[in-house]
């Protein structure tokens, strides 16, 4: 039995410390007893999928035996396992349609289950000759063969026998999109595949298998284009249902196919009227309006795409095998390395080809205009696209990723995520660490020789001038004249800067600190001699928020020519 300890006298206060040292040391342990409660999602293996859907984070892992994948969904008390409910063969045994929430009533064994959806794959209601699937959300009992009664029809429908439970297969790389594939605001609906075994529908509560007809129906990439949903298959097949219906795979009802040539890698909507479709080595442009007039132009028979890396930022960006490129420079250079986007960071891209590392994901990142890229040793390549020409910056999460997602939460607040083979699901730009690790962040500067390149300075003094919260810890070295090594370079030397301050009635209550300056300065002393000089900034901590280095100030006196 639990046992009183203390009684609160009052209500919670938000950061309601007296000193900012109480401030510092209870935020940190609230941070790390919040962690303490974080666990992995139950099963085995890596986690199979991350995926967000109208607000709800979702994600799917094996079970413990490695039988099956379950969909877990997280919710305040943790994840949650997700009923797939049941599908139940039938024909019709009248005139009258079954409605969504109906109860179905076996005649003969009084077994019971409630409607989630109704699909038809033949006949009508009103034709008396309606067949296909029932969905069961819920079920009581066991179904025979049997006629099939509501409370307020009978001999509604007949069945050869008992329902069977939808389950996820084992194995496999999940891809989702969210689509709305009805006028109602109110039906929009997640459509994923796994490569392993059928795609299929989720909505939080109903789960629907989509049944295509092929003879082996494991889609391998997923996509939607004028109201149809699009299926890739092996051996270069581009297959879509008819148009608003996800369930119907019909060539009388608007289905078709396309040959690709190639097997597929993915499906874009780029921004204006079509859909690019990429393979390995060729992309093709999708252009129409349905099955009737659907046109498929190549775009390169040269440059194709690698798998979970696409992303449309303005327009699509992949990875190839010469690095990263987007649609305009595909249409222009095909494969050649010219046609990349990533020629700055091309030895990054050479090695890990070397040495096998392979792409395993990507994000596209809105706040702030970027594209991330995931490596299959825990790596990643993060491009700025907020200006004229990309800009790059290479990262490590040590941890094994196995895939990704970005989205919004119910707030309209981004959301980015990975799964990994620990089993746990992270939030990426989430907190301030690296799960509890420390963030190690370094930035080298460009040797400056102040506008004298050919004569030699003692350098005095750097100022560094950082947008900074209390107690940004930082630390700054100094090489010379090229780092050459007859001119010793300083050792480090650590502060801690303070800033984060505002100004009375100009910032928002609660949004600063009243102790601390508007911006923070660091004085690094550096005594060294050399014609020119680079800085080296060091960051290695787990609790602080992240700093903004607005400005350098170097101090120095001018001596003699460089001999």
């Amino acid at each position: 039995m639990p046992i009183a300890c203390a009684t609160a006298d009052g209500t919670t206060t938000a950061r309601g410390a007296g000193t900012d040292a109480n401030d510092i040391l209870w935020l940190r342990d609230a941070i790390e007893t919040t962690r303490d409660d974080i666990n992995t999602v139950t099963g085995s293996g890596v986690i199979r999928s991350v995926w967000i859907y109208k607000g709800d984070r979702y994600t799917v892992r094996d079970n413990a035996g490695g039988t099956a994948g379950v969909l877990w969904k997280n919710t305040s008390s943790g994840w949650e396992a997700q009923s797939l409910g049941y599908e139940l063969t039938f024909t019709s045994g009248g005139t009258t349609e079954v409605a969504e929430g109906d109860i179905l009533i076996g005649v003969t064994s009084a077994a019971r289950g409630t409607v989630g959806r109704v699909i038809l794959t033949s006949g009508t209601w009103a034709g008396g000759d309606a067949a296909g699937r029932f969905i069961l959300t819920s079920q009581t009992g066991t179904f025979e063969s049997e006629i099939l009664n509501t409370a307020a029809t009978a001999n509604i429908a007949t069945i050869a026998a008992d329902s069977s439970a939808n389950t996820l297969p084992a194995a496999g790389r999940y891809e989702f999109i969210n689509h709305n594939f009805s006028g109602a605001s109110d039906l929009v609906r997640m459509y994923g595949i796994q490569g392993v075994g059928k795609a299929f529908e989720w909505d939080g509560s109903v789960f629907v298998n989509l049944t295509t007809g092929m003879t082996t129906d494991v889609p391998t990439h997923i996509g939607v284009y004028k109201n149809h949903l699009f299926l890739s298959f092996a051996g270069g097949s581009s297959q879509q249902s008819s148009i608003t219906n996800p369930y119907e795979w019909s060539v009388v009802t608007g289905a078709s196919e396309i040959g690709m040539g190639q097997d597929i890698t993915a499906y874009v909507r780029e921004v204006g009227k079509s859909m690019l479709v990429f393979c390995r080595n060729k992309v093709g442009q999708l252009f129409g309006n349905d099955s009737t007039d659907f046109v498929l132009d190549t775009l390169s028979e040269e440059a194709g795409g690698i798998a979970n890396t696409m992303q449309v930022i303005g327009k699509p960006i992949y990875m190839d095998d010469r690095g990263l490129r987007d649609v305009t420079t595909t249409r222009e250079y095909g494969d050649f390395k010219m046609g990349t986007i990533s020629q700055m960071v091309e030895p990054l891209f050479r090695g890990n080809k070397k040495n096998g590392i392979t792409p395993v994901g990507s994000l596209r990142c809105r706040e702030k205009d970027q594209y991330r890229l995931f490596w299959s040793d825990g790596t990643g390549l993060t491009c700025y696209l907020g200006r004229k020409k990309p800009e790059f910056i290479p990262f490590d999460y040590d941890k094994v990723i196995s895939c990704t997602c970005s989205g919004e939460d119910s707030n309209g607040n981004e959301i980015m995520l990975f799964g990994s083979s620990d089993g746990y699901v992270y939030q990426i730009d989430s907190g301030t660490s690296y799960d509890g690790e420390t963030v190690t962040a370094y930035l080298r500067l460009a040797f400056n020789h102040i506008g004298s390149p050919s004569h030699n300075k003692r350098w005095h003094k750097a100022a560094l001038e950082l947008d900074a919260q209390p107690s940004t810890a930082i630390g700054v070295l100094a090489d010379f004249s090229y780092a050459d090594d007859e001119l010793a370079a300083t050792t480090q030397q650590d502060f801690t800067v303070s800033g984060g301050g505002a100004f009375w009635d100009e910032n928002t209550w609660d949004d600063f600190f009243w102790s601390s300056p508007v911006e923070g300065v660091a004085h690094a002393y550096i005594d060294g001699i050399g014609k020119n000089i680079s800085l080296a900034i060091i960051s290695d901590v787990a609790y602080e928020e992240p700093h903004v280095i607005h400005g350098v100030t170097l101090h120095y006196s001018e001596r003699g020519l460089v001999r």
